[in-house]
């Protein structure tokens, strides 16, 4: 019961962003300019507030870090392996499907269900450790396969595919919250109350975007590649974190299964932006569909076999 009052609500927000799109009440348009709102204003204003009030001796774990991020290549090369050999896909088709498994929806999805689940300072604490690893490993390296899977070779857009991420303005806020956190700074009482209200929008309004973007996406594609990408987004990509947690020494319990529960997500919102440079995008966009459709059943499962659905 604890699991249907926090879990279930959330997916029923993301179904009433569907429908609000689907009936015309809100146009498609307005989708991406919302989105905007959360991963420029709010998501960053969070992130800054929760890291820069942490003391400086919690704020990153090292050993959690490299478990995420040797589950998460290992996800990708096992798929992009896959792709090429067991399935004969192309290079593009790989490298879109290697990116996809990867790479989870953690600021739309992933935070909003943790903030839902966990005490507030240990769900922004995975939050930021997660995208630490999304976006300066394995975006990187899936947007560098997409790019020498395309004709052109020349090193000016790979160069351009790392130069990018130092203006990723989540980044940004991790990187301004730990330094005023190990500084030892005391942030005004009014600038916290400024950053707790700009944060309070990301949940919702993460929600509402992901229903909206569902509601236009074409529900088209190659059958086996789709079938691989969702199934190693749910269930490889979980299943290959939750091994390098058992490898790697240090991790503790609660940080595994948030671990574990973030890397079962479907895959970040952007993918079929980011897929449409290997001219994958409808690949991707039927990918994300099917996945995100699947992780209504996928994610409440999980959440009860991990424990986490604990009052």
């Amino acid at each position: 019961m604890y699991l249907v009052h926090t879990v279930f609500p959330l997916f029923a927000v993301i179904a009433l962003g569907w429908l609000v799109v689907r009936s015309g009440y809100l146009d498609k348009q307005v989708v991406a300019p919302v989105g905007q709102v959360v991963l420029k204003v709010a998501l960053p204003a969070l992130i800054f507030l929760a890291l820069a009030t942490t003391p400086a001796d919690q704020t990153f774990d090292i050993s959690f870090l490299l478990a995420y991020g040797l589950g998460s290549v290992t996800a990708m090369a096992l798929c992009y392996v896959a792709a090429r050999a067991g399935l004969a896909l192309s290079r593009g088709e790989a490298a879109v499907i290697a990116l996809g498994v990867s790479m989870s929806n953690s600021s739309f999805l992933g935070f909003p269900i943790a903030q839902a689940l966990l005490p507030a300072e240990q769900a922004v604490r995975v939050f930021a450790h997660c995208l630490i690893v999304e976006n300066l490993l394995i975006l990187p390296l899936g947007l560098l396969l997409i790019a020498f899977s395309t004709p052109d070779q020349s090193a000016q857009p790979k160069a351009r595919i790392l130069w990018a991420q130092t203006r990723n303005p989540l980044l940004l806020a991790l990187v301004a919250g730990g330094t005023v956190s190990m500084l030892g700074l005391a942030l005004p009482q009014s600038a916290r109350a400024v950053l707790q209200l700009l944060a309070q929008l990301s949940a919702p309004l993460a929600l509402l975007v992901i229903g909206g973007m569902l509601a236009s996406l074409p529900a088209r594609g190659r059958a086996s590649a789709v079938v691989l990408v969702v199934m190693g987004k749910l269930g490889l990509h979980p299943l290959a974190v939750w091994g390098a947690v058992g490898v790697i020494p240090g991790v503790s319990a609660s940080l595994a299964a948030a671990g574990v529960l973030f890397a079962a997500l479907p895959m970040i919102t952007i993918f079929p932006l980011l897929a449409a440079r290997a001219g994958q995008g409808q690949l991707a966009a039927f990918g994300l569909l099917a996945a995100t459709l699947c992780s209504f059943a996928t994610v409440p499962a999980l959440i009860h076999l991990l424990g986490l659905a604990q009052p």
